[in-house]
């Protein structure tokens, strides 16, 4: 067996590169004839020439790596991260990844709503039923049609249908959205050219949510009418049928009608209204959600709108003018107010002002988000006489009048009591500083904090 020097990676003349020294070969040389040795001083010529060619063989050479498929027996795997074995590093690959991942997760969600809309409308449960309105949002064919409670109903109507290709759909049943394939649509005026066809994919509609007669056509969204489709494909279509939706609106608009006339019979001033008067001024209301600090009515100008409050609070706010005391020795013309009211649910505010053109006598600002029914002025001008007289009888003032020297007194008192809770509350902070009692911690804090967490952990006997 050749023996290899401790000398790994020798290099010699000619850029070689040894691994070591082979001692059989190089004894075996030396043992060749005619060499010098202790006897001889002098070589043969025929020896020298044989060590020459020979002596190079005595050295070992790295080994050739040849091809071959590494066994995997022996071997353990190993770990290669999952960035790196795809080119992690490379951004490119990154944004296809993401963008891949985005595929998949719409093609999860479009089969989950698929599956939910290939039950009965009835058959759907509550998640199914949200499932379906959050892939609907995304249509814009839909969001331009439909209104927002609308779509959020839509989906207790709304049926799957699959249609094999080449079968022809009419449109005159109500509005159908494709879901999966690509149909053509046929235009009226060139339903024999075949050249005017327009094709619609995934995300198209064609149809109307109105009811047709027999002999009248639908609307397609290429801007043409459109009597009737072909598939191209194997199409998964959603319909929503013109008589459903009809239904539909008519619920929503009565839930609507009866929501404004609850507005309105709350109030107490308008008990005992007759349902027609109700009625007709229930349909002039505009739903509105305001939120706290918005200035509803500034005083001395004509009210807005006459507002009739469903939820929430709002502050009846009266200027004191020419006000001189010790609180208000600063500079300016700062406006005083004084809080003389509070307007909540079930009341309202605005009839008198708006009726007679009248400024109104205080300023109403909201305390609270409000949620409130109004009644614009240009509204009002086509009600009939009977219910403006009616309104007129019934509105009462907001506030009782008030003298100049009540007014002052009010504004002293609401100051005081300002200033009061403002120096409580200083106090209450420099004396909990002053002990090294911190809000939000120390022992009482620290209890409940322990409590907290001994609810939030299992029981043992759950594990």
């Amino acid at each position: 067996m050749p023996l290899q020097t401790n000398a790994i990676g020798l290099q010699c003349g000619g850029n070689r590169i040894i691994t070591g020294i082979d001692y059989s070969r190089l004894e075996a040389l030396c043992r060749t004839s005619g060499l010098a040795d202790c006897s001889d001083s002098k070589s043969t010529e025929e020896a020298h020439k044989d060590f020459m060619s020979s002596y190079q063989k005595i050295f070992l050479l790295p080994k050739k790596a040849s091809p071959h498929v590494p066994l995997q027996s022996n071997s353990r795997p190993t770990y290669v991260p999952w960035g790196v074995q795809h080119g992690g590093n490379n951004a490119s690959w990154d944004m296809s990844r993401s963008h891949s991942h985005g595929r998949l997760t719409q093609d999860h969600l479009i089969t989950h709503t698929l599956k939910a809309l290939r039950k009965l409308p009835i058959e759907r449960s509550q998640t199914e039923q949200q499932t379906i309105r959050r892939v609907l949002n995304v249509f814009p064919c839909l969001t331009s049609l439909l209104s927002r409670q609308e779509l959020h109903q839509i989906s207790t109507i709304a049926v799957l249908e699959s249609w094999e290709r080449g079968q022809t759909i009419f449109g005159r049943h109500g509005l159908y959205l494709v879901l999966r394939g690509t149909v053509k649509l046929h235009p009226q005026e060139v339903a024999r050219t075949a050249s005017k066809t327009a094709m619609i994919g995934v995300g198209g509609c064609f149809g109307s949510l109105e009811e047709q007669g027999a002999g009248e056509v639908t609307v397609g969204d290429v801007g043409e009418v459109t009597q009737c489709a072909v598939t191209q494909d194997n199409c998964e279509i959603l319909r929503i049928p013109s008589t459903a939706y009809a239904k539909l609106r008519q619920e929503i608009e009565a839930q609507k009608s009866a929501l404004r006339q609850s507005v309105i019979q709350t109030c107490p001033f308008y008990l005992h209204w007759p349902k027609l008067s109700i009625k007709k001024l229930s349909d002039l209301i505009q739903m509105r959600h305001l939120p706290a600090n918005h200035a509803l009515v500034r005083q001395g100008e004509v009210s807005p709108f006459v507002a009739y409050i469903r939820t929430g609070e709002c502050n009846i706010l009266q200027d004191v003018p020419g006000l001189v005391g010790k609180l208000h020795r600063k500079k300016g013309n700062r406006v005083r107010y004084v809080v003389v009211g509070t307007l909540g649910p079930r009341e309202s505010f605005g009839e008198v002002s708006v009726l007679l053109d009248q400024p109104s006598p205080c300023s109403v600002v909201t305390a609270t988000e409000v949620k409130m029914g109004v009644i614009l002025p240009d509204a009002l001008k086509g009600l009939d006489s009977v219910s403006r007289a009616l309104m007129l009888q019934t509105a009462r003032p907001s506030h009782g009048e008030r003298s100049q020297e009540q007014m002052n007194r009010m504004y002293v008192a609401q100051e005081r009591q300002k200033e009061w809770v403002h120096i409580k509350k200083r106090v209450l902070s420099d004396a909990l500083f002053y002990n090294g009692i911190v809000q939000g911690s120390g022992k009482w804090s620290r209890g409940r904090r322990i409590q907290q967490d001994a609810r939030s952990q299992p029981c043992p006997s759950s594990l």
